[in-house]
């Protein structure tokens, strides 16, 4: 039991390194979440624009994909929906994103999409919730695995992250980027859910190791 776990582990932090599987992960997403044709395409569009380095097809496809390497419930469309379009709208300078990508949901697939946008606004602060939706808790936890990935994967989506950025001088950059990582780094747990229980400790490690260099180069 414990090989195996280790072996998922191993699996789920390596698929991170291979940005092409990543991708084809979106392609599943998409799939699942079962979209009108043209909320697809206006959701594909989004994910494509050219300011997003992190924030693209490979980091929703990452999420999904672990979704479903954890024992997640691949039927499950409501969560597709909010993994696919929470980061459907993505400006680095802007402060709404989380609820123009709800609105966005709303407006383009039909029926009941209430759940799926409820989640996506928590996922403007992680931190923040204090709901008891395990399925919220869920998509909270696997937006933030990233902050657990192998050393050099998560140095390149640093490096990813600040191309967004470009707007931002580097002290400014610096001084943000840390604030952000200090706040997760007081969080006690990080993780709400299992998902603790391979993440949690990478993403310490990672934290503290990108804090102590901003804090040094400051």
């Amino acid at each position: 039991m414990i090989s195996h776990s280790h072996h998922g582990a191993t699996a789920s932090l390596a698929l991170a390194a291979d940005l092409d599987q990543c991708r084809a992960g979106f392609g599943a997403l998409l799939a699942r979440a079962d979209l009108p044709a043209v909320a697809a395409a206006e959701v594909a569009k989004h994910y494509a624009e050219p300011h997003r380095a992190y924030h693209d097809t490979a980091h929703v496809g990452l999420l999904w994909l672990r979704h479903l390497m954890h024992g997640g419930d691949a039927g499950d469309r409501d969560l597709a929906l909010a993994i696919l379009f929470h980061d459907a709208i993505y400006d680095p300078m802007a402060r709404d994103n989380e609820a123009r990508s709800a609105e966005l949901l709303g407006r383009v697939m039909p029926g009941d999409t209430g759940w799926p946008q409820q989640a996506i606004l928590a996922t403007a602060d992680h931190l923040a919730y204090s709901g008891e939706d395990c399925r919220i808790a869920r998509l909270l936890d696997l937006d933030l695995t990233p902050l657990a990935e192998a050393p050099d994967v998560f140095a390149r989506n640093t490096r990813l992250l600040r191309r967004e950025y470009t707007a931002v001088s580097e002290p400014a950059w610096r001084n943000g980027r840390r604030a952000v990582l200090q706040r997760f780094a007081a969080a006690e747990p990080l993780f709400r859910t299992r998902l603790g229980a391979i993440y949690e400790a990478p993403a310490r490690a990672n934290l503290t190791a990108e804090i102590a260099a901003l804090s040094v180069a400051a």
